[in-house]
């Protein structure tokens, strides 16, 4: 049988394999999470994969960590020696990450995008997102599976459990009408301010 014993240090922590063959060091604990009871982690080779109440999102994973679970927390571990200088950027960018991920299959997140300008309608049907916003056509944007999107009156609200991939959506339908800087017509979102420069004074 096989036990995973801690050996308390200064700067880390580390893991053992125990066994009849003795203690076998395993990684260096450089960062742990807490896992929240509702959400499953499975590590696999090149991500790992999120499961929880808002559905399953997955998270890819460089070569240079490892990661374990133990306890209710995911351990992870830097391995890279050459690429130590950059050890504790990389630590801070997959913690994060990794928060991001559970909030997101925990709570889900939302962005409310504005129509303001006289005639800007939006239409949604069969996975599609049509917009009128004042050009000689209309604008047909193809909806992912993991957003939804609620119309209103002269507003979207965009809900997904993947933050990244639901921002650049949002900004990529932005960019289609962004703000003009003399009346501030086109696509904003929620409390997005504009700066409105004066228009051109006829001369008399």
């Amino acid at each position: 049988m096989i036990k995973i014993q801690k050996n308390n240090q200064k700067n880390n922590q580390l893991i053992f394999f125990k066994s009849s063959l003795g203690s076998l060091k395993l990684f260096n604990v450089d960062e742990k999470i807490r896992i929240p009871k509702n959400i499953n982690i499975i590590i696999k080779k090149k991500n790992l994969n999120f499961i929880g109440p808002l559905g399953s999102i997955n998270l890819d994973i460089m070569n240079s960590l490892n990661f374990f679970i133990k306890n209710h927390k995911l351990l992870i571990s830097f391995n890279n020696i050459r690429l130590r200088r950059k050890k504790k950027s990389f630590l801070n960018l997959y913690k994060s990450l990794i928060k991001l991920k559970m909030k997101g299959i925990l709570q889900g997140f939302k962005l409310n995008l504005f129509l303001k300008g006289l005639g800007f309608k939006a239409f949604i049907e069969n996975n599609n997102l049509t917009l009128k916003l004042g050009y000689s056509h209309s604008i047909d944007i193809q909806i992912p599976e993991n957003i939804k999107i609620i119309n209103q009156t002269n507003k979207l609200i965009f809900t997904s459990n993947d933050w990244i991939f639901l921002t650049k959506y949002v900004h990529y339908i932005k960019n289609f009408k962004k703000p003009e800087p003399y009346k501030g017509k086109g696509l904003l979102l929620k409390n997005e301010t504009i700066i409105l420069k004066e228009g051109k004074k006829s001369k008399k």
